[in-house]
């Protein structure tokens, strides 16, 4: 590191610990035989994806890797030779650091196999990799802090080896448990008072995916209420900001200058999450445009105001330790999520396994945990049936589920539980709210 710039160093010396724990899991997994198995498990999901999000990364990957923009829209047929690969495919609606991401595996794994199912098994690999992790985040972090060890090892079976976030994510091809391990590492490292390490890696998260974008504020609060001189405080204030600000911007936005993309796709994409309806929401058994210029379309921004809201609450509500911080940044996920007008099922992973933090280190036990995972495990598979997953093997497996979760079997099934799921879901997240907040 000596030929190395300062700033290089410092930057090297915050993400040290981050990496450093990760390799460390990697280096004794022939120890650990459940997390063995937990990679072998995953490692035979690799032919599988959801049809739709696949196609689109793999349109992006491709598009991406010959120069075009992420947000274009791309044909499979020009650049694969499958079956299951044929058509135009949209391009992704996130920032653009998953795209870049998705264009190199296409150029290291794709271009020298021409083989769909190897570029599938390299974009899961940081998805594998990164539930892994978070499995074994969940149980140190938790025996670090006071939480008895049959639990601590318990809640690390538990997300190792829960159907809900190996369907959402290995299974799917959806990597938001990684976007979800760097947002429970920057709580983690908040609490520790490393706040320009926190900041980087909430900032990370926030450029894969916006999903923690709610919780930049629960830094502000955290770091105000410490007990320190203000002096201390304001200097802290500005080393989290600076790194969570800095970096999201600079991941989000820095791509569109080095690769000369217009920023008009990317903003039409995150104007889109303002409008669109349904999903694991009230919204998907309503029908509501939101993108007609009417006073419904005020909905679109419903979450922002309620969030805002929440924290007039919270600000003065004690934050003493994680328990504390992992529990309002529980209560701002619960509304965040309850009133968006789209949740896709995969985006529930930011609310397990941060569950899992407030109910355990405050002796609760797993029950509520395991009531929401397996409310959004439910509704996951009757609302994507899993045989479309088979798409790349089968090209005609999307039109084979469609026609099955149609049929007078399973589609009366579905009309009944699947509002089921969704106002459990709502009912469990507002008395949640509404008792703790």
């Amino acid at each position: 590191m000596s030929g190395r710039s300062p700033l290089l160093r410092k930057v090297f010396l915050r993400i040290r610990p981050v990496w450093e724990k990760p390799l460390s899991l990697l280096v004794s997994l022939p120890r650990h035989p459940a997390y063995l198995l937990s990679l072998e498990l995953q490692l035979l999901l690799f032919p599988f994806g959801h049809w739709y999000d696949t196609r689109i990364f793999f349109g992006t990957a491709a598009g991406v890797a010959h120069g075009m923009s992420p947000y274009s829209y791309f044909d499979l047929g020009a650049y694969y030779h499958s079956a299951s690969l044929t058509g135009l495919a949209p391009g992704i609606g996130y920032a653009p650091p998953w795209a870049i991401f998705l264009a190199a595996m296409y150029d290291i794994a794709y271009v020298p196999s021409q083989n769909p199912l190897v570029l599938n098994l390299a974009i899961k690999m940081p998805i594998i990799l990164g539930n892994l992790f978070l499995a074994r985040f969940v149980r140190t972090t938790l025996q670090a802090r006071g939480c008895p060890p049959d639990w601590a090892r318990r809640a690390e079976l538990l997300v190792l080896f829960n159907p809900f976030l190996l369907y959402t994510s290995t299974f799917w091809n959806m990597y938001d448990t990684l976007v979800v391990l760097l947002f429970l590492y920057s709580l983690d490292y908040l609490e520790k008072a490393r706040h320009g390490t926190a900041g980087l890696l909430l900032g990370i998260s926030i450029a894969l995916k916006h999903l923690a974008l709610p919780l930049v504020p629960l830094g502000w609060l955290w770091i105000a209420t410490r007990p320190l001189p203000r002096r201390d405080r304001l200097r802290n204030l500005a080393s989290y900001s600076t790194a969570v600000l800095g970096v999201a911007g600079a991941l989000a936005f820095g791509p569109f200058f080095v690769f000369g993309w217009p920023l008009s796709g990317f903003e039409a994409a995150a104007g889109y999450q303002a409008q669109v309806t349904g999903g694991f929401t009230l919204y998907q058994f309503l029908s509501v445009d939101l993108s007609s210029p009417t006073p419904l379309a005020l909905l679109g921004y419903l979450p922002a105001i309620a969030v805002a809201i929440t924290y007039g609450f919270l600000y003065k509500t004690p934050l003493k330790d994680f328990a504390d911080l992992s529990q309002v940044a529980l209560i701002i996920t619960f509304v965040f999520m309850t009133t968006r007008t789209w949740v896709s099922e995969q985006n529930l992973a930011l609310v397990f396994p941060l569950v899992l933090f407030p109910e355990l280190l405050r002796g609760h036990g797993f029950r509520f945990a395991n009531s929401l995972w397996i409310i959004f495990f439910i509704y996951t598979v009757l609302n994507t049936i899993p045989f479309q997953f088979a798409f790349l093997l089968i090209p005609d497996a999307p039109l084979t589920a469609a026609n099955f979760a149609g049929s007078a079997i399973l589609g009366p099934l579905r009309v009944a539980i699947l509002p089921g799921c969704v106002v459990a879901w709502m009912a469990l997240a507002w008395a949640y709210v509404m008792r703790n907040a």
